[in-house]
């Protein structure tokens, strides 16, 4: 940390980072802070490593009452008070960590698991019903799918691209660089300013969503159609697209809305749930069959959430598209979905590692789990930025409480890509967005097929990137 900001308070007052949502996010936020940003980003990875190897200690977590310094782990009692509570009087000041408590839970969501297993027979193991039942696409392909995107030179090539924007070499958290992202002038307090005084409370957002479609491409009839079925309501988590059941309900959407408004973060979160709100209420009511309903597995919502969360600067009139622009959407899409890719291959090995120790403990887990992370690391990562045995591929909070959840993000990245070729060759993302969520829960290779003529791959995604280098080291 420069000397300038040693002992500098670097976050505001009251902030409360969820992990991993929101600490992420903060490192994205950061990149357009030139004063604090990149000690903001080097604090939070430090915090991340400690949430992953568990030595955070047990006191500081969501308490304002303390002072904590993740780099010696030393904790103080706070030097300034954030709020108007006390401290509770038997407050004991510690850095003691909390005893594995991650890794227990984890330990809880395999044991769970396999209670289903002897009724399985089909697919005895989660990991089989995640892949095989869950995807209807076989692990071994997707992890093949993983690798290509992983292995290729496109990787180092970005990295080096990266490296010559930030002018200073790579760390190990620009795995989560947002810089392609084409927000301009804009900082984090500016992006901030703007969504929180157009979207004051959820009723605003929900107000303005016919408005939102009908930007994203949908005709005003059927973006105010779509808009009424979607309820928008304050999340207490980072954010959530719930969908209904019966064809008379309402999808629902969750997503941060502080006391003073909707951030940033909260409206990025919003745009990328509606796309999961919209998907869900067009292939749940115009699908010609109910048990039809849906697509063909959550990569595939996903993908489509993606298709509106990459709009969401140019539906606040921040961002029009061009030529280097959508070159840079691309490289943001294919270094996002290489950071997915590793972190789900990390879910993957850990699981396989449970069940291959039935007994293990939760201290035996957490080794198990640092070791996955560093090995994926050193295998893919440590060739672009030059630093090994990183840990950061294991703070994913999907990884501990949602079964096998985060392989769905990289297959929906590459999926999301192909589905970007077909709009930008028709031109119409609100015609080409029925289109394809009217085709219903049918295979995935099939679905994708009648969307974009291909089956899912990173095919497409390689082959832009590789145009998009190009395009940029043109510029």
């Amino acid at each position: 940390m420069a000397d300038a900001l040693r002992g500098a308070r670097l976050f505001p007052p009251g902030q409360r980072l969820l992990s991993h949502w929101n600490l992420r996010d903060e490192i994205k936020a950061s990149y357009s802070d030139a004063r604090t940003g990149l000690a903001k980003q080097r604090t939070i990875q430090r915090v991340m490593e400690r949430i992953v190897d568990q030595t955070i200690p047990a006191v500081v977590v969501n308490n304002p009452h303390v002072d904590w310094n993740p780099y010696t782990n030393e904790v103080k009692a706070a030097a300034v008070s954030d709020v108007d509570d006390p401290a509770p009087a038997d407050l004991v000041v510690s850095n003691a960590p909390e005893p594995d408590t991650r890794y227990e839970v984890l330990l809880g969501t395999y044991r769970a698991a396999r209670q289903i297993d002897p009724y399985s027979p089909s697919a005895p193991t989660h990991i089989e019903r995640s892949f095989l039942e869950g995807r209807e696409i076989p692990e071994e392909r997707v992890v093949a799918m993983f690798d290509a995107v992983l292995s290729s030179d496109l990787l180092k090539q970005t990295g080096q691209l990266i490296e010559s924007r930030l002018g200073r070499p790579l760390e190990p958290f620009d795995i989560w660089y947002n810089g392609f992202r084409a927000s301009g002038e804009y900082t984090q307090a500016d992006l901030d300013a703007i969504t929180k005084k157009r979207y004051p409370t959820a009723a605003a957002y929900e107000a303005d969503m016919p408005n939102l479609l009908e930007g994203l491409g949908f005709e005003k009839s059927r973006a105010e159609e779509l808009a009424a079925n979607i309820l928008v309501e304050p999340a207490r988590g980072s954010g959530h697209a719930w969908g209904a059941a019966m064809r008379d309900a309402k999808t629902r959407l969750r997503t941060r809305v502080g006391p003073d408004g909707m951030d940033y973060k909260g409206y990025n979160i919003a745009v990328h749930e509606m796309g999961h709100n919209v998907e869900q209420t067009i292939s749940l009511n115009d699908i010609d069959h109910y048990m039809l309903q849906g697509v063909p597995n959550t990569a595939f919502t996903e993908a489509l959430a993606f298709v509106f969360q990459a709009r969401d600067l140019e539906l606040l009139g921040l961002s029009s598209p061009s030529e280097e622009t959508r070159a840079l959407n691309t490289l943001d899409d294919f270094w996002g979905t290489a950071e997915i890719a590793a972190v789900a291959l990390v879910d993957i090995g850990v699981w396989h590692w449970m069940y291959d120790n039935p007994n293990a403990t939760p201290a035996e887990l957490k080794a198990a789990t640092l070791r996955i992370s560093k090995d994926v690391w050193n295998r893919y990562f440590a060739p672009v930025f030059g630093i090994e045995d990183v840990t950061l591929l294991g703070i994913y909070s999907h990884m501990i409480h949602s079964f096998l959840y985060l392989p769905n993000y990289p297959v929906g990245g590459m999926i999301a890509h192909q589905i970007e070729e077909q709009i930008a060759k028709s031109g119409d993302l609100g015609g080409e967005f029925e289109r394809m969520c009217l085709a219903g829960n049918i295979a995935p290779d099939l679905w994708m097929k009648n969307a974009t003529g291909k089956p899912v791959g990173p095919d497409a995604l390689l082959a832009a990137a590789a145009d998009a280098l190009e395009v940029v080291a043109g510029q």
